[in-house]
């Protein structure tokens, strides 16, 4: 058998002329900075993948617990990761020969018409009913000459990657709404225990005010103060039930549970917050999972440039196909009985009414997008640090503030008390005097 070959120098044009087309991707400068200028020497820990432990909250730490096995969209992002792994293989498998395989048998009836056209042997009573026993396999390969699968599979992994660090993030935000929603409950278990240690010195005053109006020391209006403040003092905790209920049924749904079955009792925060370095604002860019999942969509478009554009050259694919066929089944498999054929399949574009190119503006303009998208994020993860870093700071003086705030009120009221006690000054310096200290607790909380 004589085979036919393509000419030397034609296969040398051919390869030398091949190449993996579009943009090879590379992270894009972003302007930055050598320190926060609100950075701070005095956060020295650096936080870890389970930083809610460093509050020292056991009753956090078995939410967080319930969060990572129950929340559910937890799992509609691992679900999307596992999406884009398997459509990742999909794209893997376009690198590899696809082979098939088939069988069939067939009934067929002639028409004996056709049969007595031909002129061969008229009725003769030749049955007009025969058989077809085939049996096949078949083999196509594309020949990536110029990358478009190899560019698909460089998306596809892309997507993958990004899936896979968009868990982390879904999984740090929710473990922030979790903490948030925590932590604000127990500012409201706090400021309830600051009400109710109100409470309990409105009574004394008004059992003060009682026995001073009986012993006819002052008139009924003290007493009357002296009971407004106990209403007051009372609704404003009250006040407090409606919204911690809302926020303990938002710690029920993220942490996969049902709220009506769900309750977490009062309790009051022991400690201070702790230390988190915030790093530099290049570390920051390996940080923060939003970088990153931008980063890896841009990496993705890159790649979809190229797929658009290998599609303006000619797709070259090896096919294949070989097997048995006979209308009699004892003839079925033998070897002249056999058939095949190869070649290859040259697919060229000519025209599809300015498709391609529109694809290609297409992919070229979702590829800006996303190095906009990616630029805008990193300004906002370091905005965001600036923010925080601010508010720690803000906070850290406001509490010393704070401290000689209830210092101050505390002193007064002890002052406005005894003096009332002695008869010197009225029953509204008191109740000034509790509510500044009032006030300088809750806001304390």
């Amino acid at each position: 058998m004589k085979a036919y070959l393509l000419p030397p120098a034609v296969i040398a044009i051919l390869f030398s002329s091949c190449k993996i087309v579009g943009p090879n991707h590379s992270v894009p400068d972003s302007e930055s900075a050598g320190a926060y200028k609100n950075g701070s020497s005095q956060f020295s820990s650096r936080m870890s993948r389970s930083w809610w432990k460093t509050f020292g909250d056991g009753k956090l730490n078995s939410l967080m617990s319930d969060l990572q096995g129950g929340n559910f969209d937890l799992r509609a992002a691992e679900a999307r990761r596992n999406q884009a792994y398997a459509s990742l293989g999909v794209d893997r498998s376009q690198l590899f020969p696809q082979i098939l395989s088939s069988a069939s048998i067939d009934r067929n009836r002639s028409s004996e018409s056709e049969r007595f056209a031909g002129g061969g042997g008229g009725g003769g009573g030749a049955s007009n009913y025969y058989s077809n026993y085939r049996v096949s396999m078949s083999l196509g390969y594309e020949l990536d000459l110029w990358g478009r699968v190899r560019r698909i599979v460089e998306a596809g992994k892309a997507d993958a990657q990004a899936a896979e660090i968009s868990v982390d993030q879904v999984k740090l935000s929710l473990q922030a709404q979790l903490a948030r929603s925590y932590f604000a409950m127990r500012f409201l278990d706090g400021e309830a225990e600051v009400l109710k240690q109100a409470l309990a010195t409105r009574q004394e005053t008004l059992d003060l005010a009682n026995d001073r109006f009986k012993g006819g020391k002052t008139s009924e209006l003290d007493v009357a103060r002296a009971e407004s403040e106990m209403a007051t003092t009372r609704a404003q905790l009250v006040g407090l039930q409606a919204p911690r209920a809302a926020l303990e049924n938002a710690i029920a749904v993220l942490a996969g549970r049902n709220a009506a079955n769900f309750s977490i009792p009062p309790a009051a925060i022991n400690g201070s917050a702790p230390s988190i370095s915030a790093g530099s604002p290049a570390q920051l860019l390996g940080r923060r999972p939003d970088v990153f999942v931008a980063e890896r969509n841009l990496a993705a478009s890159s790649a979809r440039i190229g797929v658009a554009e290998a599609d303006f050259y000619p797709k070259i694919s090896l096919i294949g196909s070989g097997g048995f066929s006979a209308v009699d089944r004892t003839d079925f498999l033998k070897w002249s009985s056999r058939t095949f054929g190869i070649g290859p399949q040259v697919d060229l574009p000519l025209f599809q009414g300015l498709r391609r190119k529109a694809d290609y503006d297409f992919a070229k303009a979702r590829h800006e997008e996303a190095l906009a998208t990616y630029q805008q994020t990193v300004l906002t993860a370091f905005a965001d640090v600036e923010n925080a870093l601010a508010a720690r700071r803000g906070a850290s003086n406001e509490v010393a503030a704070q401290a000689d705030s209830i210092s101050a009120a505390q002193k007064s009221f002890d002052l406005s008390n005894a003096r009332y006690k002695e008869g010197v000054s009225s029953s509204l310096d008191v109740i000034d005097s509790q509510r500044e200290l009032l006030n300088a607790r809750r806001f304390e909380v």
